[in-house]
């Protein structure tokens, strides 16, 4: 009787287990695909790997006027802020905190400042 209950016990796990791992495989996979949603194409798009020392001289607007308008897609306190070259293009990333204490991501093309994505976390 213990020979069947365990074997009953060892089966049941082996349709059990791969089961819930393959649905935990989905909810991260599903959860990977949504955070490597491309954001729009930029209008500066580098051809070539380039020093982040270089950048600065890329971008076509100013800290200030991407700040602006990061602030117009999501009001807020900034709590990081870089010029980067993402998805090809080069933009300014601001990550900010709004009065509902979530964070909001937002990408400003460094070449005419129009939002490239806003990805509220």
């Amino acid at each position: 009787m213990k020979k069947i209950r365990l074997f009953l016990t060892v089966s049941l796990l082996a349709l059990v287990v791969p089961f819930a791992a393959s649905t935990l495989g989905a909810k991260e996979d599903k959860k990977e695909r949504k955070q490597e949603k491309p954001s729009a194409k930029g209008s500066i798009r580098p051809e070539v790997k380039i020093k982040e020392t270089e950048l600065p001289a890329l971008a076509k607007i100013s800290f200030d006027e991407a700040l602006k308008a990061a602030h117009a897609a999501a009001p807020g306190s900034v709590i990081k802020a870089e010029l980067e070259v993402e998805d090809g293009n080069l933009q300014y990333s601001f990550e900010i905190v709004g009065t509902d204490k979530k964070v909001t991501e937002v990408e400003i093309d460094a070449g005419n400042g129009k939002v490239l994505a806003v990805d509220h976390d």
